[in-house]
């Protein structure tokens, strides 16, 4: 992001007010206990201007405790501000529209788990992150829930112990952390997996979405 922030754009981690949306901080949790988590800020609802963000590249664009999230050039303020307008005219009545701007991170597998109470459950395609909605069709896995830092899946939960592709225990292991770092309520996360490490992109309370899978 900027050296210098915009007026209402605040650091992911920084401190925020009490009404911003709970998954901020769910986030910036993870990042400070050494998830991989992108860099990335919140422009807090009223605020309309980032300008040109640094360094160059791309920014992921979704209003906080929403799924859907667009991908624009970092260099093209007005596409940001258009990004920004677009997610906020599809926030729902009542709700807060505060806006999430994490660094667009490249993936081959991307995207979102649910941890429980006896597996994880975790869906997959194979694309970007912000091509989740596109309808791209998604390879389910159950996955064993890891409570302990040494604990290692090779193996999936399911009745066929069906043997876990390298990305699914990268996965496993970043809901182990997860919970280790959140503690052990239900929540829904959103990832990207490049091939070498898999990201945090999202993290809300399962119950707060309907369709909860674990």
């Amino acid at each position: 992001m900027t050296a210098l922030l915009p007026l209402g754009l605040v650091r992911l981690g920084d401190e925020l007010p009490e009404r911003v949306h709970a998954e901020a901080g769910l986030l910036a949790r993870c990042a400070t206990s050494g998830l991989a988590v992108p860099a990335g800020g919140v422009l807090l609802e009223g605020y309309d201007d980032v300008g040109p963000l640094q360094p160059q590249g791309w920014v992921a664009v979704r209003v906080l405790g929403q799924p859907a999230a667009v991908r624009v050039p970092t260099d093209r303020p007005a596409v940001v501000a258009a990004a920004l307008r677009t997610a906020r005219l599809a926030t729902p009545a009542g709700a807060r529209q505060d806006v999430l701007l994490l660094r667009a991170v490249p993936s081959v597998h991307a995207g979102r788990a649910w941890t429980g109470a006896e597996h994880d459950v975790a869906r997959a395609v194979e694309a970007e992150a912000h091509e989740l909605a596109a309808g791209s069709e998604a390879r389910e896995l159950v996955l064993r829930r890891l409570d302990r830092r040494w604990q290692r899946a090779h193996r999936g939960a399911d009745e066929w112990r069906t043997p876990l592709p390298p990305w699914g225990m990268r996965l496993s292991r970043l809901l182990r952390d997860l919970r280790r770092t959140l503690g052990s309520a239900r929540y829904e996360v959103t990832w990207a997996d490049d091939g070498r490490v898999c990201r945090l992109l999202g993290v809300v309370p399962a119950d707060e979405r309907a369709g909860s899978t674990a």
